[in-house]
């Protein structure tokens, strides 16, 4: 029976940078292109926070990040048109910006 160690040989021959590299790679092929939002579906996202707001409401927001979609949930607290960003609460009682055009998606949860 042949005792090898497997990869362990092999990885110590590749240098720091090398690693990275391939972890870099890794997280390149998971990215995602902005998906197009449209008029209507602005329109839609604004008329269900202003109910959210109205009726203190949790929201789920789906949100574009450099390539990656992140969820964020929680009340909205402000929304301000001329910076184009909505402040919430989240469940762990802390304050989050989210930038409007950032957003992909907004559910109402209650």
């Amino acid at each position: 029976m042949i005792r090898d160690r497997g990869n362990k040989k092999w990885v110590s021959l590749m240098l720091p940078e090398h690693i990275k590299m391939l972890k870099d790679m890794k997280v390149d092929l998971n990215r995602q292109s902005r998906p197009m939002i449209d008029e209507y579906q602005v329109q839609e996202f604004e008329e269900r926070i202003k109910y959210a707001q109205e009726y203190k409401l949790l929201l789920e927001f789906s949100i574009f990040d450099q390539g990656f979609i992140k969820n964020s949930i929680g009340r909205v607290i402000k929304l301000d048109p001329l910076s184009k960003q909505i402040k919430i609460k989240t469940m762990k009682s802390e304050f989050e910006y989210i930038n409007f055009t950032d957003v992909i998606e907004i559910k109402i949860l209650d």
